[in-house]
């Protein structure tokens, strides 16, 4: 498992290092902070040591957040008067999209959690790590990193699942809809002209996307 330490940037300046540290709302400025050789080490040794737990929290808030969004909003579009065709499939896609940004700031709160005995003894300093910076150390460390053909199959496969069960989906509704006298196209393009048909179709190209590059990738190595 690649740590979350390989991809903190130290900017080396006179007397240490400039370093960032974490915003809890993952997307506002950051706090930065002069550290020593020391200091580095330790807050490299507490980033490591949180990459299993905080992943861990993410997916278990994601797929908590997700359960419970995706049953109180058909229960609240229910409660309103609504009874829109494939509610539930909808709802589904909407409750794991917006799950997404909650369960990165819940496991963000972990990994302050652990850094901030550390950060309470660093001086703030006035240097700053540009974007350009942080750019350019993320493709440094970058470039060595490889994902084993085991878990390239993985993805392979897991994408093909994916697809062919949403594209299924999609047949299914059609074959739901479909009357003797209209044309077998025409009933699938009515059956998913809607919400739910557009992120199917979404959720079809991001997957085959992902299976072209990990395909494209595999081939080249």
């Amino acid at each position: 498992m690649t740590d979350f330490g390989r991809f903190v940037v130290f900017k080396p300046v006179s007397g240490g290092y400039v370093y960032g540290a974490p915003n809890a709302w993952l997307f506002s400025s950051r706090q930065h902070f002069l550290v020593t050789e020391e200091q580095k080490a330790a807050i490299l040794a507490a980033l490591t040591s949180s990459t299993r737990p905080v992943l861990w929290i993410t997916g278990i808030s994601w797929i908590a957040l997700s359960a419970l969004l995706g049953t109180a909003l058909p229960l609240w579009v229910y409660r309103s008067g609504y009874h829109p065709a494939g509610l539930y499939g909808i709802s589904a896609m909407i409750a794991m999209i917006l799950s997404i940004y909650p369960a990165f700031v819940i496991s963000r709160q972990l990994l302050l959690h652990r850094l901030r005995p550390i950060l309470a003894t660093l001086p703030p300093t006035n240097e700053r790590i540009t974007s350009l910076e942080v750019r350019q150390a993320m493709q440094a460390v970058a470039k060595p990193i490889s994902i084993s053909p085991t878990r390239r199959r993985i993805v392979r496969i897991a994408s093909v699942v994916v697809i062919a069960a949403t594209f299924a989906g999609m047949i299914a509704r059609a074959i739901n809809m479909y009357e003797p006298n209209q044309s077998k196209l025409h009933t699938l393009y009515f059956a998913n002209a809607n919400l739910y048909g557009l992120l199917n179709i979404v959720t079809i190209v991001a997957f085959g996307v992902l299976l072209v590059t990990f395909g494209r990738n595999s081939s080249q190595t």
